[in-house]
């Protein structure tokens, strides 16, 4: 695996049957990354200072883009204005880590601008230090039941002022006429009437028009003759009676149509023609070519997106080659005025919001269905946790929030969080007790991390300014932790890890039987023995999952928990009430052991989406001897394998050693501790965590506290 880096200006036109290859198999074959429209971008408007990336995997090439220096350690990708999207096609973002080291001189830093989410890499494996700002807001169009059925779902006032413009333009107008222009022999022609329509209007007088003359004009020409020659390309031009009035540049293959430029005559405003030309072009299209879908690359206004079936954040992606230079990095940023990760004179209308609600109750329906995902991951994600949490933890808790991040009306992220004062700081953090085994944002599946960061930002500022934030305990491989520390880097905080725990897991791949016979013999004859002591003087194992018995259940679990080594639970009633609602979704398997029909010992395990979760357990101590806790987990065991067929099993929180008798695999849940440096308190909090971690690195002290991130 390696990097070939080359001049781009000589080394380009040699690699672009590679380009193109890459190209197809990564994005379809965006019309933006072919070659016939980089190659030209690098011939009018590169300055012969761009490089060639070139990555190859055994031999074949398998990523690809275009950089340039932007001051000492510092590239940034080729992107004139021209380019509505980066010149990088590359699957896997993890080959950008080695990457750093093949650029000239030290590099630390890669700006990734204007990355389209539908086609860049795929960040989900990568530990990159990253983070991510707005650049626009595009959107594109799908019409798959044809041109009827997507107008009328349009907006009624669209629709009405577009009848009226249309009424309009036909009485001034009666003669109009489409023409489309798509030969090579033709299009040279096509392209500089649109020019002369450009100049013609304010792009003219500002001097940034297409023009015959100038380097976009030819540009766009060669670009659009390159593509009609494969029939890729055409002009739309709408004539009202002797007049051009509209113009459209389009670039595209069977599966895209991409609406590269549009001008119209500014004197014609009164009849919108540009809008007119938009109509009939959505409806050429969707004759021809149902299933194309129509993409803008625009910044869209609120106008603008009546048209749109789908609006999303094109984002500049930054890079650093480790934590050491993007914590520097944001140390010297935090002397800047707070930069949001979507800057308010970017986004034309405000297409996110945000809602805070007080109970999980609370939340809209909409919002409340992403914890449906959520709690396939883990039992403790769900509006049933948070809610007994609320009814029994956190009573009467002014500091709780659920707060939600929706984009174009669709909500995309939930944070159950929970504000407090500790000492002079101000911290949220993320809502969970000792109770809980994991954490997480709860995401809908198209989140980006725009959408989190958007939230935090509003969390962190909008309300009291916040010093700290701190989430535990996540899953460190989870892609909702990775996004989790982009969100909090691209809003101006300084994250670092923390450890939390260990945790015992066991991917079951047999029964009961199975895999009893492969415990250590000592476990093995374990069971044995203490079941057979356990029979003979008349104790019985009894597994509940529901009916009439829960409260008696309930009543037994407190009775051995009472007379248990553990200490009292602080908050007696959530044990109650988490038994009871996971009686009332079939999850509850509560394992009680008897003798003489007292409770001498009971264990609560959860049995949910395939996986089953060991969450309490105790025993009587004056009935130690029988071993009660051994029978009860091998017993539930083998429910959990035989019965309810669960892929794993889980022992939740602690290394207890234990444990390792009955698991076969551990993993660690981890923490993420966030500062703000603009606030006085957050920077010396920070100072205080940094020269911590400097000190444990400068003794060589193992590895425990927190990690910058």
């Amino acid at each position: 695996m390696s990097w070939d880096i080359k001049p781009a200006r000589d080394a380009f036109p040699a690699f672009t049957a590679e380009w193109d290859r890459l190209n197809g198999a990564l994005y379809d074959s965006h019309p933006m990354f072919d070659s016939r429209f980089i190659g030209p971008l690098l011939e009018y408007f590169g300055d012969g200072s761009e490089f060639l990336c070139i990555h190859r995997s055994d031999g074949k090439v398998n990523g690809g883009l275009i950089l340039t220096s932007s001051g000492w350690g510092r590239w940034t990708l080729f992107q004139p204005s021209q380019a509505q999207l980066g010149t990088l096609v590359l699957k896997d973002a993890r080959l950008l880590t080695t990457l750093f080291a093949a650029l000239p001189g030290h590099a630390w830093s890669i700006d990734l601008l204007a990355l389209d989410p539908d086609y860049s890499p795929d960040w989900s494996n990568s530990t990159l230090p990253r983070q991510v700002a707005v650049h626009a807001l595009t959107m594109a169009a799908e019409m798959p039941k044809g041109f009827a059925d997507y107008w009328q779902a349009r907006p009624n006032q669209l629709k009405q002022n577009f009848r009226r413009y249309r009424r309009r333009s036909d009485t001034l107008f009666p003669e109009r006429n489409l023409v489309s222009v798509d030969s090579p022999q033709s299009i040279e022609a096509a392209v500089d009437r649109y020019g002369e329509l450009e100049s013609s209007g304010w792009k003219g007088k500002a001097g940034t028009a297409v023009h015959s003359s100038n380097r976009q004009g030819i540009f766009y020409r060669k670009v659009m003759q390159l593509f009609a020659a494969t029939g890729q390309a055409q002009v739309l031009e709408l004539q009202l009676g002797e007049k051009l009035a509209a113009s459209r540049l389009i670039i595209g293959n069977p599966r895209m149509a991409i609406m590269l430029k549009t001008a119209f005559d500014e004197s014609l405003a009164n009849v919108a023609p540009g809008r007119q030309l938009l109509n009939e072009t959505l409806q050429r299209v969707s004759t021809r070519s149902p299933h194309q879908r129509i993409e803008f690359y625009t910044n869209a206004t609120r106008d603008q997106s009546d048209w749109a079936t789908s609006l999303r954040y094109i984002c500049h992606h930054q890079i650093f080659r480790n934590k050491f230079f993007s914590g520097i990095y944001q140390l010297f940023n935090a002397i800047r005025p707070s930069r949001p990760v979507i800057p308010a004179d970017k986004i034309k209308f405000p297409v996110a919001e945000t809602i805070d609600c007080p109970r999980v109750d609370d939340l809209p329906d909409t919002a409340a269905s992403l914890f449906t995902a959520a709690e396939t991951l883990s039992f403790d994600a769900g509006p049933g946790w948070f809610a007994n949490l609320q009814q029994t933890v956190f009573v009467g808790d002014a500091g709780i929030g659920f707060h939600i991040s929706i984009f174009w009306n669709t909500p995309r992220v939930v944070l159950p969080l929970r504000r407090i004062t500790a000492g002079k700081h101000r911290e949220i953090q993320s809502l969970g007790h000792f109770y809980t085994s994991l954490y997480s944002p709860v995401l809908a599946a198209n989140t980006s991390e725009v959408d989190l960061a958007t939230l935090l930002q509003h969390i962190g500022h909008d309300h009291d300014v916040t010093d700290v934030m701190r989430f535990a305990p996540l899953d460190r491989t989870a892609q909702s932790t990775e996004t989790l520390l982009t969100s909090l880097r691209s809003i101006g905080w300084i994250p670092f890890r923390f450890y939390c725990f260990g945790n015992w897991y066991l991917p079951v791949k047999s029964d009961w039987n199975t895999y009893l016979n492969a415990r250590p013999s000592q476990l093995r004859n374990g069971i044995r023995r203490k079941g057979k002591k356990f029979a003979a003087v008349g104790g019985t194992l009894e597994i509940i999952t529901t009916g009439n018995a829960i409260e008696a259940a309930i009543h037994d679990y407190c009775t051995v928990y009472a007379k248990s080594w553990k200490k009292p639970e602080p908050y007696p009633a959530f044990i109650p009430g988490l038994i009871r609602w996971l009686a009332t979704r079939g999850w509850l398997r509560m394992g009680i052991a008897r003798l003489a029909g007292q409770p001498i010992g009971a264990q609560i395990w959860i049995v949910a989406h395939g996986k089953a979760s060991i969450f309490k357990l105790a025993y009587d101590e004056a009935f130690a001897a029988y071993g009660t806790g051994t029978l009860l987990t091998a017993r539930l065991m083998e429910h959990a394998m035989d019965h309810d067929k669960v892929s794993e099993v889980d022992y939740l929180i602690g290394d207890d050693p234990y444990k390792q008798s009955w698991m076969s695999h551990r993993r660690e849940r981890w923490g993420i501790v966030a500062y703000n440096p603009r606030t006085v308190i957050g920077l010396l909090l920070l100072l205080r965590e940094t020269l911590g971690h400097l000190w444990n690195t400068l003794a060589k002290k193992p590895s425990g506290g927190n990690q910058v991130s």
